[in-house]
């Protein structure tokens, strides 16, 4: 049984910490290799690639030109982020090795990418998913979707007025093939590096994201059509237009903790990964309350009894232990 002391989280980082016995790693069936794509057999796609390159011009005026600048801005975004940089032959197999703008671990690259539209003269409104490998935009679901959104994020207040938001995923057995359990370390490594492309690519091209961490996990995932054994919603991200001042807003609050779990079964390794995922998701409500009544209940809560910090230093600035 679980020891009473420790969360899930804690035993789960205790139980794939790097150690000689597990370094040695079992040997991979490279005939189940993931394929670090998803595929749309129905939708609509949006060619990015003849506006990748050039950079905007943001003296054009007319109508057409402001359209093209605009797709312009969205493609530079999404290849800065996360599109393919580099196209490889192996040596040993012949098989091409796509490498994209964000590092991966061992090259697997986990991530996906969805864009949810609330309905712009660029993108109706709808569900989009960014295809690297063609550098396009698939629209698999053309219905307006916000409020959904909305509600799943608690109401954060930067999705009043932004008109695009983004959906970062994680495709687990992409990692998991590899990795085992310890993939999960790996996935959140590769997503701070896309949230980290994100911000940089965002600076370049006028849009501001504004991270949104805390979020109701089954309904994100049912709102993406998501197998959730499969695949999950790590991030969101509300995607300001900083050339529209209305969409120049201040900071918000970008995390939630999830409940913290010290009840658990014994483990097998192999379950450690979804286990630890499934318990540290944030429950849906039915009638979800904004983010700024969550927060005001968080600073009125019981702080924990303090535990012992190996991190910090006296001479260093303090970093308040969470688990």
């Amino acid at each position: 049984m679980a020891d009473p002391s420790v969360s899930i989280a804690q035993h789960y980082h205790e139980r794939t910490k790097y150690h000689p016995d597990t370094l040695q790693g079992a040997d991979l069936d490279w005939s189940k290799q993931p394929i670090p794509f998803k595929e749309y057999k129905i939708g609509t796609s949006f060619d990015l690639l003849p506006y990748r390159t050039e950079k905007p011009d943001k003296s054009v005026t007319s109508a057409t030109s402001a359209t093209e600048q605009s797709w312009r801005r969205l493609s530079r975004l999404l290849f800065c982020s996360y599109g393919l940089t580099v196209k490889m032959m192996t040596q040993m197999s012949g098989e091409m090795i796509y490498l994209r703008a964000a590092p991966s671990a061992g090259g697997l690259y986990p991530a996906e990418i969805y864009l949810i539209s609330r309905g712009t003269p660029l993108l109706a409104a709808g569900l989009y998913n960014y295809q690297a490998q063609s550098h396009s935009l698939m629209r698999f679901w053309d219905s307006e979707v916000w409020s959904d959104l909305q509600n799943a994020c608690f109401w954060h207040p930067t999705l009043d007025e932004t008109q695009l938001a983004i959906v970062i995923t994680a495709v687990f057995y992409r990692s998991s093939w590899r990795y085992q359990d310890r993939a999960y370390r790996r996935i959140f490594l590769d997503t701070g590096h896309l949230l980290g492309n994100f911000e940089l690519a965002g600076a370049i091209t006028d849009y501001r994201p504004h991270l949104i961490g805390g979020f109701m996990d089954e309904s994100v995932n049912r709102l993406l059509y998501l197998d959730p054994q499969q695949e999950g919603a790590i991030a969101v991200l509300s995607l300001a237009d900083r050339l529209d001042v209305r969409q120049n807003l201040p900071l918000a609050p970008t995390a939630l903790p999830s409940n913290t779990q010290i009840d658990y079964p014994s483990l097998p390794d192999g379950r450690l990964l979804s286990y630890l995922h499934e318990a540290t998701q944030i429950p849906e409500t039915q009638d979800s309350p904004s983010l700024k009544i969550l927060v005001e209940k968080q600073t009125t809560q019981v702080t924990l009894p303090a535990q012992v910090d190996k991190y910090n230093f006296p001479f260093c600035l303090k970093v308040p232990w969470q688990r």
